[in-house]
């Protein structure tokens, strides 16, 4: 009989949630390869694409949905959409900004969920919470260094970061009434509608700055349908195995502390690309976004 490893298994949760954050930096690794080639958008469509058949084929094998049966669908919908948003906003920095800055703005949206969370579900914050609020923006801010202004990367950033705050506070009403492969499969959907629409603009009204500049649809060659294909399977393995550190772990705030090693991963991938690291003052707003992520864990 095989024997474990006491210390892994005492510290499995850890373990889990670094191979989770660096698949999710994986992810973003293969995305920002691919868009050398492919627009932010269109990467976004083709992955809810190949994600949408990925949810209907585990739909089928279980047989059941109540994507139209839980009674609250216009936020099962509003789920859908600002995640997709956050989504393409996390790709599109990826594209523009450099991996690791995508990350750290990615990593902003416990921030808002505390937010939502607090204001629209009820959820009372006490004044750690508060405390870990401001700080988190404070890192923001130390990340962007705004000089004179913020760029286009730093408000679609901290846009992302809003969105996916939203979408992951919508999800924690939302399993009161739904299954997850109903939430997924709204934004699989909105994904892939919201996404198309936007590659269809690209083609009818080019633009030479913007959002949609670069926007059009392309059908993908084989080495971008393979790079397409690992950046779905990441997605994946980053989701079983976040949802497997959480449930081998009774402290959710190690975990949470131990989720910002993917913005590690990505300054180290980003160097494989030609990156050059954040400087220091972006080091330490990374630090201090980390920072608050982690307290605010630690209040739920």
């Amino acid at each position: 009989m095989r024997e474990f490893n006491p210390f892994l298994l005492r510290h499995l949760g850890i373990y889990y949630m670094l191979i989770a954050s660096f698949y999710n930096a994986c992810l973003g690794f293969l995305a920002k390869i691919l868009s050398q080639n492919l627009h932010s958008f269109e990467i976004v469509f083709w992955r809810n694409l190949i994600g949408l058949f990925i949810v209907l084929l585990a739909i089928k094998k279980d047989k059941e949905c109540d994507f139209l049966r839980g009674g609250h669908m216009c936020l099962l919908l509003f789920r859908g959409f600002i995640g997709v948003c956050g989504m393409a906003a996390f790709f599109y920095n990826i594209a523009n900004a450099g991996l690791s800055m995508a990350f750290a703005f990615y990593k902003t949206a416990p921030i808002f969920t505390a937010l939502i969370a607090g204001f629209f579900f009820a959820q009372k914050l006490r004044a750690l919470s508060w405390f870990a609020i401001l700080l988190g923006f404070v890192g923001f801010l130390l990340t962007a260094q705004p000089s004179g202004g913020f760029a286009l990367t730093d408000i679609i950033g901290i846009i992302g970061g809003l969105c996916s705050g939203a979408a992951l506070a919508s999800v924690h009403e939302l399993r009161k009434y739904y299954k997850a492969n109903s939430i997924v499969l709204s934004y699989m959907i909105a994904g892939t509608l919201l996404m198309a629409v936007l590659l269809i603009l690209g083609e009818l009204y080019s633009s030479d700055s913007g959002l949609l500049k670069g926007v059009k649809f392309s059908f993908p060659n084989a080495y971008e349908w393979l790079l397409l294909g690992l950046v779905a399977l990441g997605g994946y393995y980053f989701q079983l195995y976040l949802t497997k550190a959480f449930a081998a772990s009774k402290k959710a705030g190690i975990i949470a502390s131990i989720s910002y090693s993917d913005v590690i991963f990505a300054m180290i991938f980003g160097l494989f690309l030609g990156e050059a690291l954040p400087n220091f003052i972006a080091l330490c707003g990374i630090f201090v976004i980390a920072l608050s992520g982690v307290l605010l864990a630690k209040q739920k």
